[in-house]
């Protein structure tokens, strides 16, 4: 059997829910529990999902069903309703047995004036109003979570200084390996670059901070010759030389601090 078909089949709302006891009694259930399984059975019947004949008549069965069972007042009085008819399975009512007595004059009078009721709800209504109420339980779940959560008191600093003793902190700030870093960068790099690098650390030593006599031999062996007249430098007084003789751009400024000499120191 199809739960369209086992829907339509029920005869109390309980039943279109699945929330019939053992002893098939009725009793009394929580709106959540109606709520959570209201969601899992219209997923299956709603006739966007469910391409079966009476779909669009199961999920309207489902929804009178749980719009009835998801309000405690409504559920209370069905509940009433259901224990009223157990107890009087078998005989007719009086209701029953005069269901088609014709109404009198003054009862049709009083039928005229009565107070047109309320228009229900569609199922789709039904549906789609659940789906609202669910968003806004699910974002009030959400938050309440995260206000509820709970961090470690423990803190970063704690940690490191659990892991690493202070001493040994202490002889790493004291070892200076920035500078040596740096020492390191600029070895690696070409011979033009290193000198970019020591002149731009010559402030400091017009500042007074002392350099080491290995630091002053290491400049001087990088820089062995310069032609003051090109500002250009050579590794080697072959290569000045060289540069001195041959070089087009030395014999033109050369020629030009003859011609001008008052516009060089």
């Amino acid at each position: 059997m199809t739960e369209t078909s086992r829907i339509l089949n029920c005869s109390t709302h309980y039943g279109v829910l699945k929330l019939v006891q053992a002893d098939h009694t009725p009793t009394f259930v929580d709106t959540q529990q109606v709520r959570r399984r209201y969601k899992e059975l219209a997923i299956l019947v709603h006739p966007d999902k469910n391409r079966a004949i009476d779909a669009e008549a199961a999920f309207k069965r489902l929804s009178e069903a749980y719009e009835c069972l998801v309000d405690k007042v409504s559920q209370c009085n069905y509940l009433q309703q259901l224990q009223v008819i157990k107890r009087k399975t078998g005989a007719k009512t009086t209701k029953q047995k005069f269901k088609y007595r014709r109404k009198t004059k003054s009862e049709v009078k009083s039928g005229e004036h009565d107070v047109p009721s309320t228009r229900r709800r569609t199922p789709e209504e039904i549906w789609q109003m659940f789906q609202r109420e669910e968003e806004v339980l699910a974002r009030q779940q959400f938050q309440a979570k995260g206000f509820d959560r709970s961090y470690s008191k423990r803190n970063t600093d704690e940690v490191i200084t659990s892991t690493i003793p202070p001493e040994v902190q202490q002889d790493i700030l004291d070892s200076k390996l920035d500078v040596k870093a740096t020492k390191w960068a600029t070895w690696s790099k070409p011979a033009s670059k290193r000198m970019k690098m020591t002149t731009v650390s010559e402030p400091e030593h017009e500042i007074g901070v002392v350099s080491t006599a290995a630091d002053a031999s290491d400049i001087s062996a990088t820089v062995v010759c310069f032609c003051m007249l090109c500002r250009r430098q050579f590794r080697t007084v072959e290569a000045l030389h060289r540069h001195e003789t041959f070089s087009k751009l030395h014999l033109a400024n050369l020629q030009a601090e003859e011609c001008n000499p008052n516009d060089h120191p």
